[in-house]
């Protein structure tokens, strides 16, 4: 009886935890993985390692769970490789400094998705074009806050024709900031009118793809000498806690952090405080909001990885960092669009 008690008590164990090797054979079904006998050699180690990294940080209790994501199967500098860097940093030379007003106290929580200024969760795939997803968040959220219908925008456009001496370099990186000043000169189109090319950057697709701007129909149409475009102004956020909040309760607001650790690779839920969290920006994304959850003040962080990373694409930043520009640089490099209500002429009664 008492062998039979052992063996159903270990049998337990092993239904309640995995293997390492299941996990990784339901990773390579849900992400679709094809690999070589031995590529999937190779693989599976890396996923062993990483897993026992996971066990290890989430042991400890900490304010973030890490888990298995999309990047589970890539060494830490593969990751960084293919899904880091598309940020590049850009002076705020000549631009608006938006500033806290005075008198003003913004709300205690603010969240841009339940309010339904946020678009869906995107994957730039290999692609270094993090600032176009970036700058086309920033600029739905900005529509909808003029009063406009929220409309899914194109990061194709940026990425194929936003290509000037000053503008950016599609797949090698950009700056939310001087995207908007090239919508507020060219306007934007719909996502769904020029569709993204580039989830696989070496893809014939994308390597291929030309500049259509005159192809598609404008949402946001461009300025010209006579007549103001629908973006009318863009501008940078002041780097102190108290002008980014400010800033993200009247609208989402770009900004840039680092995020090429093992714990970005991994990040599953919970708000992310940890010290290897620097100061050395490296990717754009979408602040939509921030709030507390049990004592722990967060920004919400709209990434451009895929809803199967993440929170369901999203990752909760500590607030009130003692680091200079915040936990992972987020005060450091914020800027914003602004846009003009629709024209009365478009409104239907």
């Amino acid at each position: 009886m008492r062998s039979f008690a052992i063996a159903s008590s270990i049998a337990a164990v092993a239904y309640a935890s995995p293997s390492v090797e299941t996990k990784f054979e339901e990773f390579i079904q849900k992400f679709e993985r094809k690999y070589t006998d031995n590529e999937k050699a190779h693989r599976l180690k890396i996923f062993k390692d990483n897993m026992a990294m996971i066990e290890a940080s989430n042991s400890q209790n900490k304010s973030y769970t890490l888990g298995v994501t999309p990047h589970t199967d890539l060494t830490l500098e593969e990751f960084k490789a293919q899904f880091v860097g598309g940020f590049i940093p850009m002076k705020a030379e000549n631009m608006t400094m938006f500033e806290k007003p005075v008198g003003v106290d913004p709300p205690d929580s603010v969240d841009w998705v339940k309010d339904g200024a946020v678009t869906s969760v995107k994957n730039q795939g290999n692609c270094g074009s993090c600032w176009t997803f970036s700058a086309t968040g920033a600029l739905e959220g900005a529509m909808k806050v003029a009063g406009r219908d929220l409309v899914e925008l194109s990061q194709q456009m940026l990425v194929s024709c936003d290509t000037g001496l000053l503008g950016g370099h599609g797949c090698s990186g950009g700056n939310p900031a001087q995207a908007f000043g090239w919508v507020k000169s060219n306007g934007m189109c719909s996502s769904a009118d020029y569709s993204y090319k580039c989830v696989d950057a070496k893809a014939d697709a994308c390597t291929s793809a030309k500049c259509g701007k005159d192809t598609c129909t404008p949402v946001l149409k461009k300025g010209g000498f006579f007549h103001k475009g629908d973006v009318t102004a863009y501008g940078s956020v002041g780097q102190s806690e108290g002008e980014l909040e400010a800033a993200v309760a009247r609208q989402p607001i770009s900004v840039a952090i680092q995020a090429d650790t093992a714990v970005f690779q991994h990040y599953t839920s919970g708000v992310l405080d940890d010290a290897a969290c620097g100061q050395q920006l490296d990717h754009g994304v979408l602040a939509v909001g921030y709030g507390t959850d049990s004592g722990h003040k967060y920004w919400k962080i709209k990434n451009s990885w895929g809803p199967t990373w993440g929170d369901s694409g999203y990752i909760r930043i500590l607030k009130g960092s003692t680091e200079k520009y915040g936990e992972c640089g987020i005060r450091e490099m914020a800027s914003y669009p602004t846009v003009a209500p629709k024209p009365a002429s478009e409104i239907v009664v």
